[in-house]
């Protein structure tokens, strides 16, 4: 899931693969390649590594993690809420769990 996140977010944002290579700080020789590996499957970055990719790509890094879809258009909408809805929403699925 996470390979199919990143891509998705790389495509939306309409940058190549090296262009995020770089703007995460990875060495020339490797900037295409490795995100390439990553959107592949093939090989998966460090925490603090997807941190920056979350970062660059402008979502949160639960998006790019969560298990299932449904969960990661949860955290991609909720993320682009104000504080203040956020916690609303975060009070309401909190109460439905309840139930």
């Amino acid at each position: 899931m996470f390979a199919k996140r990143l891509k998705e977010a790389r495509l939306a944002l309409g940058i190549s693969q090296r262009e995020l290579g770089r703007r995460i700080g990875l060495s020339e020789d490797v900037v295409s390649s490795r995100v390439t590996r990553y959107e592949r499957g093939t090989s998966e970055p460090d925490f603090a590594t997807a941190g920056k990719l979350a970062k660059e790509l402008g979502v949160p890094l639960a998006y790019l993690l969560a298990d299932n879809d449904a969960l990661a258009d949860i955290i991609l909408a909720v993320a682009h809420m104000s504080l203040a809805e956020q916690r609303k929403i975060a009070t309401e699925l909190k109460a439905r769990g309840k139930r």
